[in-house]
């Protein structure tokens, strides 16, 4: 097991000491039971720990911008002196100043900008903020938090929550009257912008700007933000005003970049964080191995589940983050049954999962519990991750990697407390990336955090947002959008006259000239606009609505006869009206879970470059780049055991397709190259999926991105004949069963032809439509992305395969590993490897 720590603080020994040693305080507890992790039947399980010791606040004397009432309501809710942080930030706003404030979790960070705000709203007798927040639970909760320093402040102005779930009459009264509207981009895009009349006063006025948690505008929904956020400049120059933007972010590698990409302008950047901080104990663990013919190990949702229980009948505080929403309500259920079964009745009473698709009344009720110290453990998606106000933590468990550095200690940061010890642990999953990590933990300790990327003068999102501006608002004949220059303005704007015929040009000014909302059509988070809502209808006279799930999600979760979990509660799906996006579903107790089936196809639309147009590619796999259609399809599911997950029987799905469009970079192995192996058309089915499995995870460390933003399957050669079979890849089929079904489908005689068709491509795709340049990039990585999949495979300790480099025997196949080695050593033409 590898000990770190930060530099200057002694090494974490996870031994009994720690509790002898310590003195009986809450830490001491925590350090006790951290001591006795790792043991027994457990050990080995502790790859790492990490130890970041407590330290001081750093304070600093009150700018001048923050008048001296202020600061007599601050010092009467305790706050004497600012955090360095706090200080750096006002002195900055009061400058006139764009700030950025880049600090930890519970740093006191809407202070930085709800101080400056209130003194505005104090000195000024009619000026407004607008503050922008990812979600319509963060901006409820930041509304409560900044109307309690307003009415500390005995000031009238009320800040108003302007979000979808707000009811018309009090639209209105937002509109009339209120001084500091919180609402979301969602909202700004689609109904705030759009009606800037009805919003005069406030644009007129407007002197401040919040984006909080500005981390997560990255990729697609942030490029179309940016847009968003020049629509907004560009209306408030309209009505005479330049307000000044505020961001808050999580840890990233170039804060002051993003901030200047959303923009167009440059912003301070506030990161000397002067807030205490109690002692952090960060383990990395890798959960056993329960299967050691398969090297199958404790799934993360289990070992996490068991952690949390260890802590929370101790007395501690904990929230376990799950990579679904599925398994929210699995470990929760599970939590409270182990309970039950111990006689732990209140504590179980104790438990909540939280996730997307509760009603809002649901996950208000559980956000106060956890404040009130009601709720003493919760099981949550990435939906907790942001900086809602859930109390104080002691424990937080990460059941499987999140994608993103960034995200692991935005997650670990919601436990702890500034005087007091916390702990967070990282649980490793099968997936290759988690391996990785648990197992090189100075890789994880020590890596910098992600950038955040995005491209908002990327064509696509650039027209449809000057769709919108123009309706907003006439654009002159030699106006320019953000920073895109007056030409290129100039030239999208005449397409969508000329082609689009949206537009029409007065001699002077663009002018909208169609019919419709323009941002009515514009998905920014490519969300379908229609959720299912899902009906309870165990009792016939008097059904109730028990949530609402997400278009795509539908399709895996709510099919006919799926058992859905709500609140640890079991319901199976008797009816889908698809049409009407409504589930109807009924209280069962089944002894198991369903898991949807889906197969996946590629179709190249356009071929944006060749392999053979660039004199570095030097290995004997094809490569390309284009425009795609991703095409998926349910076929059926799997029922599987509780206790066990052993697979109980399938059933049939129907439900229409799925389509994406996209862009893709491929990697084809020619049949004359697969000629070559000495290999049958079964290993060789394996071969290629290991082989994609591997690239998937060097393309995700190359690119520093979360897996589901870059998905792989396997197909045909993009120029195949259009109605040739092309390998598909079903979710849990064996390469075997793959082989065997594809050959029974092909007329070629050959068993190698049978099985590959048309040379076998792995296609690795941008999983957002219209791309976000990943595929780009890894076209130009061709060769490195092979070399590095032929280490990972040759450099992993297993015999036959495994999670951590083709994935489990039974899906490659027994030979599958070494054919997919001898394959990438025939693609690079590489010297066979001295095994270790």
């Amino acid at each position: 097991m590898g000990v770190t720590a930060t530099p200057g603080a002694p090494p974490l020994q996870l031994t009994a000491t720690m509790a002898r040693n310590a003195p009986p305080t809450q830490g001491s507890s925590i350090d006790a039971l951290v001591a006795t992790l790792g043991t027994g039947r457990s050990h080995g399980c502790v790859t790492a720990a990490h130890r970041i010791p407590a330290r001081p606040a750093v304070t600093a004397e009150y700018p001048a911008s923050v008048p001296a009432w202020l600061r007599a309501v601050l010092a009467k809710r305790g706050i004497t002196a600012p955090y360095q942080h706090q200080a750096d930030a006002w002195a900055a706003v009061g400058a006139g100043r764009d700030v950025v404030v880049v600090t930890p979790t519970a740093s006191g960070k809407t202070l930085c900008y709800n101080v400056p705000i209130v003194s505005m709203l104090g000195e000024t007798g009619d000026g407004c903020a607008l503050y922008l927040y990812p979600t319509k639970a963060l901006s409820q909760d930041q509304c409560a938090e900044l109307n309690e320093l307003l009415g500390a402040a005995q000031l009238d102005e009320i800040a108003s929550v302007y979000d979808g779930d707000t009811p018309v009459d009090v639209r209105r009264r937002v509109r009339e009257a209120a001084r500091a509207v919180l609402t979301n981009p969602d909202m700004l895009h689609a109904s705030i912008l759009p009606n800037h009349e009805r919003w005069r006063r406030l644009f007129s006025t407007l002197r401040v700007v919040v984006v909080d948690e500005m981390h997560t505008y990255r990729g697609v929904f942030g490029s179309h933000v940016a847009n968003i956020l020049r629509r907004l400049q560009r209306i408030c120059a309209h009505y005479g005003s330049s307000p000044r933007f505020v961001f808050t972010s999580a840890t990233i590698a170039n804060p002051g970049e993003l901030a200047h990409s959303l923009t167009g302008r440059d912003a301070v950047v506030v990161q000397r964080n002067g807030a205490p901080t109690g002692e952090k104990q960060f383990l990395l663990w890798n959960p056993p191995i329960v299967d050691a013919e398969q090297r199958r190990r404790q799934s993360p949702s289990s070992a996490a589940r068991t952690l949390a229980a260890k802590f929370m009948r101790a007395g501690h505080h904990a929230i376990v983050f799950t990579r679904s929403r599925r398994e929210v309500e699995i470990v929760s259920r599970k939590l409270k049954e182990g309970f039950e079964a111990r006689g732990e009745r209140r504590l179980a009473q104790r438990t909540e999962g939280y996730r997307g698709g509760y009603l809002p009344d649901e996950r208000r009720r559980i956000e106060r519990g956890l404040r009130a110290g009601d709720v003493q453990g919760v099981v949550s998606t990435n939906a907790l991750e942001l900086g809602i106000d859930i109390g104080s933590l002691d424990v937080c468990v990460i059941a499987g990697y999140p994608g993103t550095i960034a995200s692991t200690w935005q997650q670990a940061g919601r436990a702890g407390r500034r005087q007091t010890t916390s702990v967070a642990i990282l649980v490793a999953g099968d997936d290759p990336v988690d391996q990785y990590l648990v197992n090189h933990p100075e890789y994880f300790f020590g890596a910098t955090p992600e950038h955040a990327r995005i491209d908002p003068d990327n064509l696509r999102i650039l027209a449809e947002h000057l769709k919108c501006s123009v309706f907003e608002l006439p654009m002159g004949g030699d106006e320019q959008f953000g920073g895109v220059s007056a030409d290129d303005t100039q030239d999208v704007l005449a397409y969508l006259a000329e082609e689009a015929r949206l537009l029409t040009f007065d001699g002077e000014r663009w002018r909208w000239s169609a019919e419709g909302y323009p941002a009515n059509t514009i998905n920014i988070r490519d969300i379908h606009d229609e959720n299912f809502v899902i009906i309870d209808t165990s009792r016939e006279q008097a059904p109730t609505i028990l949530g609402e799930i997400d278009f795509e999600a539908a399709h895996k979760t709510v099919h006919l006869n799926a058992i859905y979990t709500h609140s640890a509660l079991f319901y199976e799906v008797h009816r889908l009206d698809y049409r009407e996006r409504k589930a109807y579903v009924r209280r069962v107790e089944p002894e198991y879970f369903t898991q949807a089936i889906d197969q996946t196809r590629v179709f190249v639309l356009d071929r944006l470059d060749e392999s053979d147009e660039l004199p570095d590619h030097t290995s004997r796999a094809d490569r390309g780049w284009g425009e795609v259609r991703v095409l998926t399809r349910f076929t059926g599911y799997k029922k599987i055991r509780f206790k066990t997950f052993e697979n109980i029987g399938y059933g049939e799905i129907h439900l229409p397709d799925l389509e994406k469009h996209t862009t893709a970079y491929w990697a084809t192995f020619p049949t004359s190259l697969l000629e070559t192996i000495d290999a049958d058309a079964t290993a060789i089915s394996g071969a290629l999926h290991g082989v994609g499995r591997a690239l998937h995870t060097v393309a995700l460390v190359h690119l520093m991105c979360a897996s589901h933003d870059l998905h792989v399957t396997l197909g045909s050669r993009p120029d195949a004949a259009p109605d040739a079979t092309p390998y598909r890849v079903a979710n849990g089929q064996s390469a075997a069963d793959q082989a065997s079904w594809i050959a029974s489908e092909a007329e070629d005689a050959s068993p190698i032809g049978a099985a590959l068709l048309d040379d076998p491509t792995v296609y690795l795709y941008d999983n957002c439509p219209g791309g976000i340049g990943f595929s780009e990039k890894l076209f130009a990585l061709h060769d490195p992305l092979l070399r590095g999949a032929l280490e990972l495979i040759e450099g992993c300790t297993c015999s036959d395969g495994c999670p951590s480099c083709v994935g489990p025997v039974d899906l490659v196949t027994p030979r599958g590993r070494a054919t997919a080695i001898e394959l990438l050593r025939a693609a690079v033409a590489a010297p066979p490897a001295t095994r270790r």
